[in-house]
């Protein structure tokens, strides 16, 4: 009835797994989480948001949460339980069932659009600054 996922990627913090899991199961997703209390068939979810903000969310059962952060750090297992499990587990190989993009096109790809150049101001910092003023006056900026 709950899916967890990360909401970071290794290479970035946009981690696409959450959503494309929720989009294949076709359930609901939230990113973001923080704390997730499930009980009668509902969740209350707590979704962080930029700036220390949060907010509670009641979301019926099944969904998908993006978990990013828990209110209390992760208990490890010790390694000697995790050899004992290497040792003892067992690979099962499983095929293909068909497309693995859960609906995802790619489109296209270019390289970004230049629009203009960078001005170097040089001079004193005094300088500098008069002359970035000026410029900001001119756009109607200042």
């Amino acid at each position: 009835d709950l899916v967890f996922a990360g909401v970071q990627a290794s290479n970035d913090l946009d981690g696409q797994i959450g959503p494309m899991i929720a989009a294949y199961l076709d359930m609901p997703y939230i990113g973001g989480t923080s704390s997730i209390e499930a009980a009668n068939g509902a969740a209350m979810v707590l979704k962080e948001f930029p700036g220390g903000v949060g907010m509670k969310y009641e979301v019926t059962l099944p969904f998908v949460a993006g978990v990013q952060s828990a209110p209390k750090p992760p208990r490890y297992a010790p390694v000697s339980k995790v050899r004992q499990m290497a040792q003892t587990a067992t690979v099962e190989k499983v095929a293909p069932t068909g497309e693995a993009s859960a609906g995802l096109a790619f489109k296209k790809m270019a390289p970004p659009v230049a629009t203009g150049h960078a001005e170097m101001i040089e001079g004193s910092p005094k300088e500098v600054a008069a002359k970035i003023v000026e410029l900001l006056k001119s756009k109607g900026l200042a």
